[in-house]
């Protein structure tokens, strides 16, 4: 896909909007070095509606797979720095709030996948790739232990890979798991979402996962267990009050793992109007106020490093992998590839996969390119996401506009992205995976029932 003059008239005209409600630099305090000092500007106006309309714009015209798509991976370039993503789309219970493909969980399907993602692997070898880092992503990637460890393994195997990240939740993290992923994995990310029963209550967690106080207790209890323990929890849950938020943040505080990440909460396209029913509609001013409060109280020992990750001074902070990594490979049913600028999908059925797979070809089955000009938007965007002030890509009219209004700042003759201006790219990056969100739900909407087993050898009643 290329960029056509009327998206890129589209483009100035919404990129203008949002200048026209900036605030000029004058109006921001310096920041400290986590940019937290004095009045930070951080609230919902009219640029932060404009920063929402131009992802919701660059998204539906970007994010279309053409009906004529490549269905293979292009060999790889050696000179390339890629990372691996590996998805495991299993789930013992599917929360409602998520919209990340996934399946419930059925043993035997998953051990087939597992051997099948491994499969994957070699196949993706042998057209030359080679990987640094791996990101496990889910679905649970620990529902079966064993199965991950030999997954780990292979991947050191065939790619050389020194950097392991795994998400997981609180109830994978027990003794027998540790056994498989103690001394695998590099960086563990545990979803949490929060600490406060109400909410955990609202959203369906605390009867899968037991009690805020449990599932600290279970955290506290793995951190000396990997390089990094990553806590993820989610903010702006309707009616969420700032002193609510804030007990959340002394609990972390408390625990100390070594990274913590807060995630705005998210509608995702079709599983949006459930939940809203379920729980209510947050609102956009209170996400401002309290995106403002996790700016000022995730301080010391920690410091920030994208808008909305925080890690331990003393610690080597590891990315997901949407910050770090310009190109990536991503193996499994319903996982994405990103390559000189195409975006790939993954099939969605596990039925498909299995079947690609197994005749020895890849996975991929949709695909759009993105033109030169709208890669440099993106990584831009990603690229101040975090935290960098002088990005790598920096398309000319968007950012020295972004910078002459006080979006970007300077602090000791470097550019520093400033406390309004991580909140708007916290805006603009939810918008971005609500476009994704809107890709999965749709590839996963003309799923049969019988795509979401892979019952090589079994009965329809097993």
């Amino acid at each position: 896909m290329v960029l056509t003059p009327s998206w890129s008239d589209g483009t100035i005209y919404l990129w203008g909007c949002i200048l026209s409600g900036f605030p000029r630099e004058s109006s921001f305090s310096r920041s400290s070095e986590n940019g937290t000092e004095g009045r930070n500007g951080i609230r919902w106006d009219f640029s932060s509606k404009a920063a929402r309309l131009i992802m919701k714009a660059a998204v539906r015209y970007y994010l279309r797979f053409s009906d004529e798509s490549a269905t293979v991976l292009p060999p790889a370039d050696r000179n390339k720095n890629y990372l691996l993503y590996l998805h495991v789309p299993f789930c013992l219970t599917l929360c409602p709030y998520c919209s990340f493909h996934r399946f419930k969980f059925h043993e035997e399907t998953a051990r087939r996948y597992f051997s099948l993602l491994r499969d994957e692997m070699r196949m993706t070898a042998r057209l030359g790739y080679s990987f640094n880092s791996v990101y496990f992503g889910g679905g649970t990637t620990s529902i079966l232990p064993d199965e991950l460890a030999k997954t780990i393994d292979l991947a050191r195997e065939l790619f050389g890979i020194t950097e392991v990240s795994c998400e997981s939740d609180p109830n994978h993290i027990d003794p027998e798991s540790l056994r498989y992923t103690e001394g695998r994995i590099d960086r563990l990310s545990v979803g949490i979402q929060t600490f406060n029963d109400k909410y955990l209550e609202n959203i369906g967690r605390r009867k899968k996962f037991g009690t805020g106080a449990e599932q600290f207790e279970k955290v506290k209890a793995i951190l000396q267990h990997f390089p990094i323990v990553n806590v993820d929890l989610m903010y702006n849950f309707p009616g969420q009050t700032e002193g609510e938020l804030l007990d959340d943040i002394k609990k972390v505080r408390e625990l100390k793992p070594q990274q913590a990440t807060f995630y705005p909460l998210m509608y995702a396209p079709f599983v949006g109007k459930k939940l809203k029913e379920q729980i209510g509609k947050s609102t956009n001013e209170n996400e401002a106020k309290l995106f403002s409060l996790i700016m000022k109280n995730m301080n010391e020992p920690y410091i920030q490093r994208t808008s909305w990750a925080f890690a331990l001074k003393q610690k080597e902070f590891i990315d997901e992998y949407v910050v770090d990594h310009s190109e990536y490979v991503g193996l499994g049913s319903g996982a994405f590839s990103f390559l000189n600028g195409t975006l790939y999908a993954n099939s969605f059925s596990l039925k498909e996969y299995a079947d690609r797979v197994a005749a020895g070809m890849a996975s991929v089955v949709k695909s759009t390119r993105f033109g030169s000009y709208s890669v440099k938007q993106y990584r831009m965007m990603v690229e101040m996401f975090g935290l960098r002030g002088e990005p790598s890509y920096k398309p000319f009219f968007e950012y020295n506009a972004l910078k002459a209004v006080g979006v970007i700042g300077s602090k000791n003759g470097h550019a520093v992205i400033t406390p309004k201006g991580r909140f708007l790219l916290s805006v603009m990056m939810k918008g971005f995976y609500n476009g994704m969100d809107y890709i999965r739900e749709s590839m996963r909407a003309d799923l049969e029932a019988s795509d979401e087993r892979i019952c090589l050898g079994c009965t329809e009643d097993e």
